[in-house]
This record gives C-alpha cells, sequence and structure tokens, in this order.
C-alpha cells in the first residue's frame, strides 16, 4: 500500500515565539526591543501551547489470517498455465480433460479475489503431437493475457483452447519466470507475491527438466510459489509434478476426474480469496493510522495558522518602519531590533516541522510494524 504522509516545508515561517531575548546590541536597545515586543504580543496574541498536537487515537479491526496462511506469502499475482498438449483430448467423465479443464478454469478465474492480478498462460497449443509437429509444439508457451486484462476476455479465451501439442512443462516455467522477473518493484513498497497454478495431464515430454526450471524461478529473487494440478494422471507423471510443486514452493494438488478438479480450484480459489481478505483488512488498518495521524496534523497546521507568529513578526517590523519617520528609541534602534527579530524568528521557524517530523516517521513505523506483525512483510 502506498502511503502519502503530509510534510509542511518550514522555509516559508518566519516567526519569533516564547519571550523575547536579546541575542545582540547594547542593553539599551534590548530593552526597547522588549518592550516593543511585549506591546506588539498584547495586541497580536499568539498561542502555540494550544497547537500541541494530541496523540492520534483509532480503533484497528480485527483480522485473522486464514488457517492455510503463510507469512509474506499474500498472492498479489496470479498466473494459471493451462495444459494444451494433445493428450487433454482424452476423457474426462462426461467431458474430455480439455473441455474440463476449461469449464473449471473460466468459473476459477471469474471468482478469484479481484485484489489478485491474473495471467493466462498457456502452453503446447501449437504444432501437432505427432514426431514432426514436435519441435514448434514444445516451442510453445504464450502468456496470452497479462495481469492488466480484464477478467471477461479471459473467458474467450480459454473457450477457443483446443488439445494440440507436446508437454513442454521446463518451458512455460521458463517462461512464468520471464513473466514474473518483469514486475515492476517499487521502492519503499514489498515486493509482488506471484504465484503460478499449472494444470496438467501429463508429464514433460520436449527433454526438458521441470523440476530445475521450478526452482530457478523462485530462486529468481522475487518471491513466487510454483503449484501444481495434475489431472488424471498416472503415478509416474503425478510424482514429477510433486516434485515440480516442492522445487517451486509450492503444492501439489490431485484431481482424478472433473469433479475432483472443480474442488481443487474451488479450494484453491478460497485459499486465495481468504489471504487477499486478510491482507485487504491489514490495509484498512494502516489506512486508519495514516489518517488519524494525518488528521492531528491537520487540525495542528490549522491552529498554526490561527496562531501564526509571522503576525505578530510583521506587526513588528510595521511598528519598526513607522518609527523611522517619528524618530525616538525605537528608531535609533532600528537595526538591534530587527537583528533581534531575527534571532528569535530562528526559534520557531521550524514550530510545525518539528513536530509534524516525528509523526510521520512515527506513522511509517507504526505501519510498517503492522505488516511485520500481520505476517506480510518479512523485513
Amino acid at each position: 500500500m502506498k502511503l502519502t504522509v503530509i510534510r509542511l516545508a518550514a522555509a516559508a515561517l518566519i516567526v519569533p515565539s516564547g519571550a523575547a531575548q536579546a541575542q545582540e546590541g547594547s542593553p539599551d536597545c534590548t530593552a526597547v526591543f522588549a518592550d516593543l515586543y511585549a506591546d506588539i504580543s498584547d495586541t497580536v496574541p499568539v498561542d502555540l501551547d494550544q497547537c500541541e498536537p494530541d496523540t492520534p487515537v483509532y480503533v484497528l479491526d480485527e483480522c485473522t489470517p486464514p488457517e492455510s496462511f503463510t507469512p509474506g506469502a499474500v498472492t498479489t499475482h496470479l498466473i494459471l498455465a493451462i495444459d494444451a498438449s494433445g493428450s487433454m483430448a482424452g476423457p474426462a467423465g462426461g467431458l474430455s480433460k480439455m473441455e474440463a479443464a476449461k469449464r473449471e478454469a473460466q468459473r476459477f478465474l471469474t471468482e478469484v479475489h479481484d485484489d489478485i492480478e491474473v495471467g493466462l498462460m498457456v502452453y503446447g497449443h501449437e504444432g501437432t503431437n505427432q514426431p514432426e509437429g514436435k519441435d514448434v509444439s514444445c516451442a510453445a508457451t504464450e502468456l496470452i493475457h497479462g495481469f492488466d486484462t480484464r477478467r471477461s476476455e479471459l473467458d474467450g479465451t480459454i473457450a477457443g483452447l483446443q488439445p494440440t501439442g507436446w508437454t513442454p512443462l521446463a518451458g512455460v516455467l521458463d517462461h512464468a519466470g520471464e513473466v514474473v522477473a518483469a514486475l515492476p518493484l517499487e521502492e519503499g513498497e514489498p515486493g509482488p507475491v506471484p504465484v503460478v497454478y499449472l494444470i496438467s495431464d501429463g508429464e514433460e515430454t520436449c527433454d526438458g527438466d521441470p523440476v530445475t526450471s521450478a526452482k530457478a524461478l523462485i530462486d529468481a529473487g522475487v518471491s513466487t510459489h510454483v503449484n501444481t494440478i495434475g489431472f488424471g494422471v498416472d503415478a509416474v507423471t503425478a510424482a514429477q509434478l510433486e516434485a515440480i510443486a516442492e522445487a517451486g514452493g509450492g503444492t501439489y494438488y490431485p484431481a482424478k476426474d472433473a469433479r475432483a478438479l472443480q474442488d481443487q480450484l474451488d479450494a484453491i480459489r478460497e485459499t486465495e480469496a481468504a489471504a487477499a481478505r486478510y491482507r485487504y483488512c491489514v490495509d484498512l488498518n494502516a489506512g486508519k493510522i495514516a489518517m488519524a495521524t494525518h488528521n492531528e496534523i491537520i487540525k495542528m497546521t490549522g491552529c498554526f495558522q490561527r496562531n501564526n507568529p509571522q503576525q505578530r513578526m510583521s506587526a513588528l517590523m510595521r511598528a519598526v518602519n513607522e518609527a523611522r519617520d517619528t524618530g525616538g528609541p525605537v528608531a535609533e534602534c532600528a537595526l538591534e531590533i530587527s537583528r533581534m527579530a531575527l534571532a528569535e524568528n530562528r526559534k520557531t521557524a521550524k514550530w510545525l516541522v518539528d513536530r509534524t517530523g516525528p509523526m510521520n516517521e512515527k506513522v511509517l513505523e507504526e505501519i510498517e510494524a503492522l505488516y511485520r506483525d500481520a505476517g506480510l512483510r518479512d523485513d
């Protein structure tokens, strides 16, 4: 969450405060300054004590993490990678595996929490599942829709998928790594937490090493998790998909048929939604902390403007200028009075910054602590 905190510059605040004491000049001019300052203070009263800020008050909501919550791993970006290899034409109950996967993927993506940015990746969707089409098919991994795509656009694309070629599991993970590496990192903000959900009904058939690719993806410096969903797979394929998930810091979800796939995707969706709701609750609490401090600074600033010492300084300098025409002690001490007034100004010129600075630092510390205590940041 980005936090914008009010920072008020002190450069324009040239004001005195408290009882004046001569910093320079003769004793006579010091006394003249003190008398003039007292007279001006009676006519232009300034009471900054009443502007001292109160401690910001806020009541935070109770945010309960889901049972499966992993600290620091609330999903920000989700890549759903769908197998479009030829074997997906096989049966899954009354549907083909491809038709079942498409149906459940469409439903899954429309129900994923809105705070999660979703991308759609497809692999093995070009060439053929024959030897002459292998090279083309094994090179076919594509992020068809990036994270900025509307969910409604994903539906039509998924509907048009057909079982086609070979199964480049390593290739799709390598491509996912490129996508993840391109995610923007904003200074001062926690990095993105992308999660890959890879649906497949078969093991690697393109001579790649998907376990190594999964490990490389999470070792790339971005907090990524690779989860695999085995759809109607045999024991050998299940073992490989489980090894991929383990290497990628994720979970293997077995789905023996269309109904099981639906159940697994429902469970995944609810897990992600619960984690997103938890993050949203914590974000709201951070906003409450920031807003309480913001309101206190606004109140303090308004009080300062009503009691602005600059008004008293302006009145004092007007009196000095008027005295130049009439003579007398004030006129004779005009230069010394100006110097003393500037010395007083230096004491109060930073009144607001001296208070808003620590308040800004404290609110940032409290929000950072909130996220750390919630397990949403590892730093």
